[in-house]
């Protein structure tokens, strides 16, 4: 029963180290910021929506949203990022490709 009990809490922990965002609690701080990045390409098809994080952040990034409702953190610099925003700034505004 304690290996099961402390295998869980590992699990949880595991699981919470891998989050990519945080939201703090804290009024004064930003509310989300990106500590790590995801690395690989996102196609732009399953993206809902995405936002920068604050400049009081320690790292800026973007936060896409999916349609699956995950969020994910993404380097605002690098080419693959750009091409994504360009995509969904054109399809919000209704400009075709």
């Amino acid at each position: 029963m304690f290996y099961r009990a402390g295998s869980l809490l590992l699990v949880l922990l595991v699981l919470g180290c891998l989050q990519t965002f945080t939201q703090a609690e804290n009024g004064n701080g930003p509310t989300e910021c990106c500590f790590s990045f995801f690395k690989h390409p996102i196609p732009v098809r399953v993206i809902t929506a995405y936002k920068e994080t604050r400049p009081d952040c320690t790292k800026p990034g973007l936060i896409f949203t999916l349609t699956n409702g995950k969020r994910l953190c993404a380097a605002p610099g690098v080419k693959w990022v750009k091409r994504c925003i360009e995509k969904i700034d054109k399809r919000l505004l209704g400009v075709s490709s």
